[in-house]
């Protein structure tokens, strides 16, 4: 009788060590699983400063996209998260995008808002290179953004660019001065770049609003070459001027003759 106690007792302890153990094994592995779990699937946002509360999150922490196809709804905002981009969609008409991101391109988070007149097919190619014929811009942020769209369209949009001073020191192994930021597009016709007026919003983001896309970049502008700028600007503005005058005068001229 003892000896059948003992052996049940025995038999007791065993599964008792055997399920400590198995709960000795588990649990660190639940603790680990939860610590990698992405935001979406712990019901926490990506970080996006200023996300709309509307905004459809798509996590893919684990993709380099290559030719990623992606659909964004009319008035839908679509947050994309891949492994070093993040991506704030937003547009007023259906939208396909085609997009890839250079794995060498540090991390970035961008935003777009834009009203076409139409439907459309963005491919967007972001690079740590020149895009599309483009020169190599000087304190550049590291990455050229080649935005095309699939067909002759109108559109204003605003691009959004999220800044991180310490980061942006840390990457590019410099001193960066984000009051000279500024968006610029590569102007195909004038082979150049040109510098677009751009700000930094209230959630930290450089912002500027364009009616067209091309290769687009973010660039550290010293004074002379921002005062250049300006001057390239006013003298552009003072031609129109010009022209505006002649043409009214020449106008005047004609209706004077006739009467």
């Amino acid at each position: 009788m003892i000896g059948n106690n003992w052996k049940l007792n025995r038999a007791k302890i065993n599964v008792f060590i055997m399920t400590m153990m198995l709960f000795t094994y588990l649990i660190p592995l639940a603790i680990v699983q939860a610590g990698t779990e992405t935001p979406s699937e712990t019901g926490k946002a990506p970080y996006y400063p200023g996300l709309p509360d509307n905004a459809v999150q798509y996590n893919k922490t684990d993709v380099t996209p290559v030719a990623e196809m992606e659909q964004i709804k009319a008035g839908e905002p679509a947050l994309f998260r891949y492994r070093n981009t993040t991506m704030l969609m937003n547009c007023t008409r259906n939208c396909d995008i085609v997009f890839t991101a250079d794995p060498e391109v540090t991390p970035k988070i961008f935003g777009f808002s834009i009203d076409p007149n139409q439907t459309m097919t963005l491919t967007m190619n972001l690079s740590g290179s020149p895009l599309n014929g483009a020169q190599t811009m000087k304190r550049t942020l590291n990455f050229y953004f080649g935005i095309e769209p699939n067909a002759t369209l109108q559109l204003n949009a605003q691009l959004k660019l999220h800044i991180n001073q310490t980061e942006l020191n840390q990457q590019l192994n410099r001193e960066v001065n984000a009051s000279r930021l500024t968006w610029m597009y590569w102007n195909r016709t004038r082979s150049e770049w040109e510098a677009v007026e751009s700000y930094i919003d209230e959630n930290g983001y450089l912002v500027c609003n364009t009616d067209h896309f091309s290769t687009w970049t973010v660039a550290e502008i010293d004074p002379e070459e921002a005062l250049q700028l300006g001057l390239n600007l006013a003298y552009i503005y003072v031609a129109i001027s010009l022209v505006i005058v002649v043409v009214l005068a020449v106008g005047i001229v004609a209706l004077k003759k006739r009467s």
